[in-house]
């Protein structure tokens, strides 16, 4: 396996540049002829898709199962046949929750995906950088509401708060599903924030 160590990751400076440019990870990259079969297919899938493997994946690839998990969970997740959401209402989720664990990378990623989602990029960004100042909706601010009450104090937000999702038409079905999503990317967070997964340039094409 062909696997960057920690120690090898870390230049002899803190100052980086086109020489020696940030790390994409802090567990190394592995290289992508040593991956398992099961995982290549994910690969193949994303470049036919995307025309790109995103850093997070060659990140999580160090352990090729737990990048395997992490895409067929999301792609389940997030599958709109399966969904009691919208698109945007799922993105809106992953943002908030992103943001609120302070995860640039995928706060990043999805601010994109909810542009698409909603098409409007500019009011994306703006609800990225803190939904409190955007004139949403009032289901939309009861949604972001809850997610980051999840987020960041889940203890609180008991009977009340899953009554105020229903109150605003959201099924149980639904409002599981929407736990499940904030849940989902609290989890995904962490480990892009425990190993620094840096940006994909295209982030900043635009």
């Amino acid at each position: 396996m062909a696997t960057a160590s920690l120690a090898a990751t870390r230049p002899e400076s803190d100052a980086f540049s086109a020489e020696t440019p940030e790390p994409i990870s802090l567990l190394g990259i592995r290289d992508e002829a040593s991956l398992p079969a099961h995982l290549k297919e994910i690969y193949d899938d994303f470049r036919r898709h995307y025309g790109f493997i995103p850093n997070w994946l060659r990140a999580l690839s160090a352990n090729p199962d737990t990048a395997y998990r992490l895409v067929t969970f999301y792609r389940h997740l997030f599958d709109p046949a399966r969904s009691h959401l919208s698109a945007a209402e799922r993105e809106l989720i992953a943002v908030v929750t992103s943001a609120a664990n302070h995860c640039s990378y995928c706060v990043f990623n999805h601010t994109q995906a909810l542009a698409a989602a909603t098409g409007d990029p500019i009011r994306a960004r703006r609800i990225a950088q803190g939904y409190h100042h955007v004139r949403l909706s009032h289901r939309d601010q009861v949604l972001a509401e809850t997610v980051e009450l999840l987020t960041l104090d889940p203890v609180s937000l008991g009977e009340k708060g899953l009554a105020r999702l229903g109150n605003f038409g959201f099924s149980a079905a639904a409002i599981l599903e929407i736990l499940e999503i904030s849940a989902f990317f609290s989890y995904a967070n962490r480990l892009t924030i425990a190993l620094n997964v840096v940006p994909d340039e295209r982030f900043f094409a635009n």
